[in-house]
C-alpha cells in the first residue's frame, strides 16, 4: 500500500514542482524550523505552567500562547506535508519519520484530553498554585511527545530505514 501511494506521488505536478525548484526546499526549512519555534516555544511556557512550574505566570493567562502553538503546527503540517510529497519514497520508508508520526498523533490526542478534561476545569484552579495530577500528565506527555517530535525530525537524514 506504501509504495502504491510513493508511487502515485512520485511524478506529480506537486512533487515535480517541489523537485525542479532549487529554493522551494530551502524555504520549507525556514518556515519548518520558524513553526517548530512557535510550537515548542509556547507549548514550553503551557505545559510548564500547566506541570506545576513557572507559579509566578498565572495559569490560564499562558494559554493565551496557545494560539501561537496552533500557528506553529499549521505551518509544520503544510511544510511537512510538502517535504513528503517532494521526496515520498524516502519519508515512507524512513524509521524516525514513522515514529515521528505516531509521536504527533499521540501528542494531538493528549492535546484533545487537554481540551475535554483539564481545560474545562483550569478555571477554577488557584492561577498562581500546584496543579492536580491529572494536568501535570497531560502537560508531561506533551513535552515528551513534542521534544521526541523534534529530535527524530532532526534526525531523519541520518536514521536508516524500515
Amino acid at each position: 500500500m506504501i509504495q502504491t501511494i510513493v508511487q502515485n506521488i512520485e511524478g506529480s505536478p506537486v512533487n515535480d514542482w517541489i523537485l525542479s525548484s532549487s529554493w522551494l526546499w530551502p524555504l520549507l526549512e525556514i518556515i519548518h524550523f520558524i513553526g517548530l519555534s512557535l510550537l515548542l516555544g509556547a507549548m514550553l511556557v503551557v505545559d510548564l505552567r500547566l506541570a506545576g512550574y513557572l507559579r509566578s505566570l498565572n495559569l490560564v493567562s499562558t494559554h493565551r500562547l496557545l494560539p501561537w502553538a496552533t500557528v506553529g503546527f499549521a505551518l509544520n503540517l503544510v511544510t511537512g506535508a510538502l517535504f513528503f510529497l517532494g521526496d515520498p519514497g524516502r519519508y515512507a520508508i524512513n524509521i524516525g519519520f514513522q515514529i515521528k508520526m505516531v509521536l504527533v498523533l499521540i501528542a494531538g490526542l493528549n492535546a484533545l484530553c487537554f481540551l475535554l478534561a483539564v481545560r474545562p476545569k483550569l478555571a477554577g484552579w488557584d492561577p498562581y498554585g500546584d496543579t492536580p495530577p491529572l494536568a501535570k500528565g497531560v502537560a508531561w506527555l506533551s513535552l515528551a511527545a513534542w521534544f521526541a517530535v523534534l529530535l527524530l525530525g532532526r534526525l531523519i537524514p541520518y536514521i536508516g530505514t524500515g
